[in-house]
């Protein structure tokens, strides 16, 4: 990845998404992405997977989730260089190596997470009692009038999914956001949701926690 210098000049370049120079700084710098992805999923000809990945990453940062949305910026120099990128995959083979690969992409994407707020050395502010607040929750996603994989009635009376998420800290650090289907109890599988998260929450604070639920969890 090229280091940006950012310097006055007479050369005019005009683009929409600058702020991409930091999304790629944050996955070049302080993750081993690529590394990761080289060695979970095998791969001996075609795009990189970290290539896929970082595209999809971007097109997210961008505010657009639909894989033809890449099509906009394969021919976007500033898109490549910004975020490291050798070859940005078509639309159909982005959508076709998500299908292909999505069950060995999510761990490797859950721990890039974890290790880029570790690498980082973000703050990890406690309560005024000293713990550190890690707040776990389900949240409902409207899909109404879709008919997507996973899509049933939420609890709060709408089709769609029920995802649930953790955060760590006064600064609200995302450890994890799982989806799930809209109708799932927010207590079923939840004891792996905390397997999952409370040793990435270990990795950046020694300080107590304190676990926040919902009172689903009650039982």
């Amino acid at each position: 990845m090229k280091r940006f210098i950012l310097e006055q000049s007479n050369t005019e370049f005009y683009t929409s998404h600058s702020g991409l120079s930091l999304v790629g700084l944050c996955l070049n710098r302080f993750t081993r992405l690529s590394k990761s992805l080289r060695t979970a999923i095998p791969l001996r000809h075609g795009i990189a997977h970290s290539d896929v990945v970082k595209s999809y990453l971007g097109q997210l940062c961008l505010g657009k989730s639909d894989f033809d949305a890449v099509e906009n910026v394969r021919a976007d120099h500033y898109f490549k260089e910004s975020l490291g990128i050798g070859r940005i995959p078509s639309a159909a083979r982005l959508r076709q190596r998500m299908d292909e690969n999505a069950e060995d992409l999510l761990p490797v994407m859950y721990e890039t997470g974890i290790e880029f707020l570790v690498q980082a050395k973000v703050p990890v502010s406690p309560l005024s009692m000293g713990y550190v607040a890690l707040d776990i929750d389900v949240f409902p996603m409207d899909n109404s009038g879709t008919h997507k994989e996973g899509v049933s009635r939420t609890y709060k009376g709408m089709d769609g999914y029920a995802p649930i998420a953790a955060y760590l800290g006064e600064e609200g650090w995302c450890l994890a956001c799982e989806l799930r289907e809209g109708q799932q109890h927010c207590q079923k599988e939840f004891l792996y949701t905390l397997e999952r998260v409370l040793p990435n929450a270990r990795k950046l604070t020694s300080k107590p926690l304190l676990v926040r639920l919902d009172s689903g969890h009650d039982a």
